[in-house]
């Protein structure tokens, strides 16, 4: 049976000698001293239901001391490393992780006068690779003596994430190629069926009055047809995107949602935010999109509100309609719409939020600017 160890509040010294003893299994329990009395840890077999408890858990278990050195941890937390809980025991966090994650380890670890706090980092396994994991960490002293963390492998998590981005890169490439077909190939046989009709109305002499206008109205339908034609390829890759940038995209767009929604827009976008990564752009035109569509369907008002606007190296855009609202539960099971701008932004670095009472619904999105790419191959205005 191992012993009882007291740390002090305001005594940092961990001694190569507690951690060993630690790593043996000699210390049972943990107790801090505190202003306020004495907190008590439990460790291995001191609280056997417990110690099951946590031994058994699927996600990695951690507990750090002062320093950051691990004093305690899981056979589900030393698996993920590919180690041993007692190889584990004394190493500090630190050195866990993945150098480029650093920043983010030492802001969950900095901040112990918050009770929880969240963050995204690669674990270094023993093996030398790297894998992605959410780091929930607690202060389970008031004085941020002892660490809890808890840590949830991202690996499958982030392997669909990449197969959504993937095919989403796909569904894009496809709508460039659909929408240029259909404003190359289509609307060049539209054209020239009007050019005929035309000839035909022309040097028609001798029609009857019913096919006189039989031929007036095929001409009619070609043209409407054609306009048809153009707003679909241009809603599938909207070639202003290469063209003039997102802000007249988005311009473009809600001029025609407007006009065929019958819903007022008010719209907030500067006339030139510069150029950002072609895939942000695409990315926060299909928000507005997307966010539009859903307030035609769903809202019942008739008015909404687009703003867009750059801090720097992010864009912010915000859209807001003042209808009936959604249902939490609903929003939280969000059908594909919803959850594929979701995943869209997330996969390039941004946030997507969406919030919505009986006063309205609200989406909220920012993504980095990023670099602009080249010029890609987009049809023609």
């Amino acid at each position: 049976m191992g012993s009882n160890v007291v740390i002090s509040s305001n005594d940092t010294d961990d001694s190569l000698q507690i951690l060993e003893a630690i790593r043996t299994g000699c210390v049972d329990a943990f107790v801090i001293e505190e202003r306020e009395g004495h907190t008590v840890y439990t460790l291995h077999n001191a609280d056997l239901p417990y110690s099951t408890l946590v031994q058994r858990m699927q996600q990695g278990a951690a507990m750090l001391n002062a320093t950051g050195d691990v004093i305690y941890c899981n056979v589900s937390f030393a698996v993920l490393l590919g180690t041993s809980t007692e190889a584990l025991i004394g190493v500090h966090l630190q050195n866990l992780v993945h150098p480029e994650d650093s920043a983010t380890l030492q802001r969950l670890l900095g901040a112990p006068e918050l009770p929880s706090r969240v963050g995204e980092v690669r674990l270094l396994k023993l093996d030398g690779s790297a894998l992605w994991a959410k780091l929930s960490v607690n202060s389970l002293s008031r004085d941020g003596v002892i660490t809890g963390v808890l840590v949830s492998d991202l690996t499958t998590e982030k392997s669909n994430a990449e197969l959504a981005a993937r095919i989403q890169s796909v569904q894009d490439e496809e709508a460039r190629n659909i929408a240029r077909e259909l404003h190359d190939s289509v609307g060049q046989l539209l054209t020239a069926v009007a050019m005929n009709l035309g000839a035909l109305r022309n040097g028609a002499t001798n029609l009857s009055p019913d096919h006189s206008k039989l031929l007036e109205d095929s001409s009619v339908m070609v043209a409407e047809v054609t306009k048809e034609i153009r707003t679909i390829s241009h809603l599938l890759h909207p070639p202003l995107l290469g063209v003039a940038g997102l802000s007249s995209a988005i311009r473009w767009y809600v001029d025609g949602f407007s006009e065929r929604s019958r819903i007022s827009v008010q719209i907030d976008v500067p006339a030139d935010l510069g150029r950002v990564l072609s895939e942000v752009e695409i990315a926060l035109f299909r928000v507005v999109q997307e966010s539009l569509t859903n307030v035609y369907r769903h809202s019942g008002c008739n008015s909404c509100s687009v703003k867009l606007k750059r801090e720097e190296d992010w864009l912010h855009l915000e859209v807001r309609d003042a209808g009936k609202g959604i249902p939490n539960p609903a929003i939280a099971s969000s059908g594909v719409g919803i959850r594929g701008m979701k995943e869209r932004v997330r996969h390039l670095g941004g946030s997507l939020e969406v919030t919505s009472c009986e006063g309205g619904t609200m989406v909220i999105a920012h993504l980095p600017a990023g670099e602009p790419g080249g010029q890609e191959d987009r049809p023609a205005v």
